[in-house]
């Protein structure tokens, strides 16, 4: 037969419990860390219309004239009247882009 040092064995029990022990720790942690959170969870709930309430606005302030001057004034400086014209090296792109994109 073949003998086996007591020692080895009983250090091989020894960590094959506590790998056991760990990896029912960790499970038994995690179980009790979800159940401890869904117990927080209902506390924070808000009720739809007080949500509804709190993001909607009462109603919309009406601008004033110089807001309105200043808004309108903004948006001429914004829009061009007229197009830019394209220089040459642009349209000779634009031609060959449409060449290679057309079939």
């Amino acid at each position: 037969m073949v003998k086996i040092n007591k020692k080895i064995l009983i250090g091989v029990l020894v960590a094959v419990v506590l790998i056991f022990a760990g990896i029912f720790g960790i499970i038994y942690y995690r179980k009790w860390k979800i159940s401890s959170e869904k117990e927080v969870a209902p506390e924070k709930e808000e009720a739809i219309e007080e949500v509804l309430e709190r993001l909607t606005p009462v109603e919309p302030k009406p601008l004033t004239k110089e807001e309105q001057e200043e808004l309108e004034g903004l948006l001429n400086q914004l829009t061009p009247t007229q197009p830019k014209p394209m220089t040459e090296e642009e349209q000779k792109e634009l031609e060959e882009l449409l060449k290679q994109l057309t079939p």
